[in-house]
């Protein structure tokens, strides 16, 4: 038989010897649900920020700058540069880079022919859902070229709704929804 402590001293004695009684009282420390809410937390955050940081999107807008400003780079250097619309479906389709290059004649090789030939560029235009207006963009040497409206839509948004610039005479590009606010 067991006799029960009488003084207050006595059952706080009993009280941390005993588990049971222990079970009131609060120890420092996480649970585990917290840490892994901590870490869900910190993992989310990792996944939402790292990619931007270190692979940034592309936005067709930048994707167009690029290549217009390598293109008219190739036309101040003396090459005559045109952009074509290689249409795929309605109004729509990939645009080609040509430059106007000479070309031997096939049947009497001291004559040539000069003809527009696709260029590869370090920045293309990639893509099926280019449209041009007009259909084809010349760059001159001056660094002039052909005003045009070079819009791009993604997947089911309607061309009309996509991203569109505008280039100018002087070769700049302006972000049409930009300018439209």
């Amino acid at each position: 038989m067991r006799i029960l402590p009488t003084t207050t001293r006595d059952r706080d004695k009993d009280r941390h010897k005993n588990p049971a009684r222990r079970r009131g009282r609060r120890h420092g420390g996480f649970t585990l649900i917290e840490t892994v809410i901590v870490v869900a937390v910190i993992a989310l955050s990792t996944v939402l920020v790292l990619p931007r940081r270190f692979f940034p999107v592309e936005t067709a807008f930048r994707a167009l700058q690029r290549a217009v400003l390598e293109i008219s780079d190739l036309a101040l250097d003396g090459y005559s540069i045109r952009l074509r619309l290689e249409t795929v479906r309605e109004n729509r389709g990939r645009v080609v880079t040509e430059a106007l290059v000479r070309v031997n004649d096939a049947f009497d090789p001291a004559k040539y022919m000069i003809d527009w030939k696709p260029i590869q560029l370090r920045y293309p235009l990639e893509g099926e859902n280019w449209r041009l207006e007009p259909e084809i963009v010349y760059f001159y040497s001056d660094g002039t070229c052909t005003p045009a409206r070079i819009l791009r839509a993604d997947g089911g948004v309607r061309i009309e709704n996509g991203d569109s610039a505008l280039l100018t005479v002087t070769g700049f590009l302006f972000d049409e929804a930009k300018r439209r606010d």
